[in-house]
């Protein structure tokens, strides 16, 4: 009995939670990149941040959650809505609201041993809780994630490489996206860390884009028919973070892109039973 009421409380949060919304390039956690280093069974991680980017076109703003839970050992369920997204560019129509829920199920394959790296598979689905075109593109994605983690004594590096089938909007030629990330933390003291990342993705703009016509506050390729359809990105980040106490890490970073928009990312995140 005590089994059947702890999973149905976890779903009905996941319930709760899908209500709530996401929005894209966002994010709660130090980095964007995926981790092969999995939360054990019954642990949670939370985290909030707020973001700020700008850039020639105008402004952006967004408050990201995260909900992580580990189902068992070598599986983990990641939530990441977000409650608030401000875009304001210098010309052209402002949007405020909530964003797409993104849901991930982690599963780690192989685990790291000798010169091996630890190896994980995830699945993701963008639900297109976005009410506005230029938050979301009101249709559901799916991707798929190869993940490697290689732990060198306390310095954890991370590599991914993804595919995304990107929902169609009528009258919209879209692409499916290949994606890549590198990405670094230095575990300075028991107290600090320093992290690094490179992302990448390929445009999910068809022959239908218009190079004149930039994405409001991101400096991508706006499509006519839905603005948040990105065009090619390579984004680097540097950030560092302090432990106030064992799994509670208050965080900063500064992400910059082949756009030349500059975000600002200061947030948090817990780990509990």
């Amino acid at each position: 009995m005590a089994l059947k009421l702890q999973r149905r409380s976890i779903w009905s949060f996941v319930l709760l939670l899908s209500l709530a919304g996401s929005a894209d390039l966002c994010s709660a956690q130090t980095l964007e990149t995926e981790t092969a280093l999995l939360l054990p069974r019954g642990e949670w991680k939370v985290g909030a941040a707020y973001e700020y980017q700008t850039s020639s076109e105008g402004t952006e703003a967004a408050g990201p959650l995260l909900v992580e839970y580990g189902l068992a050992d070598r599986l983990e369920l990641v939530l990441e809505p977000i409650l608030y997204t401000a875009i304001q560019p210098r010309e052209g129509l402002h949007a405020t609201g909530v964003g797409d829920l993104e849901a991930t199920l982690v599963w780690r394959l192989h685990d790291a041993s000798g010169r091996s790296p630890a190896l994980a598979l995830a699945g993701e689905v963008k639900v297109p809780t976005a009410r506005d075109e230029l938050i979301g593109t009101r249709k559901t994605d799916y991707a798929l994630y190869a993940i490697a983690t290689r732990r060198l004594g306390r310095f954890d590096a991370h590599a991914n490489v993804s595919y995304t089938f990107v929902g169609k909007p009528e009258g919209v030629e879209v692409k499916n996206l290949f994606g890549y990330a590198v990405a670094g933390t230095y575990h300075l003291t028991d107290r600090w860390d320093v992290f690094a990342e490179f992302t990448g993705n390929t445009s999910a703009l068809g022959g239908s884009e218009s190079p004149d016509s930039p994405t409001p506050g991101t400096g991508g390729v706006e499509n006519p028919v839905s603005p948040e359809l990105a065009g090619e990105e390579q984004v680097g980040t540097l950030g560092a973070g302090y432990y106030l106490r064992p799994g509670l890490l208050l965080f900063g970073s500064v992400s910059y892109d082949n756009q030349s928009a500059t975000l600002l990312r200061l947030g948090y995140t817990w780990k509990f039973r």
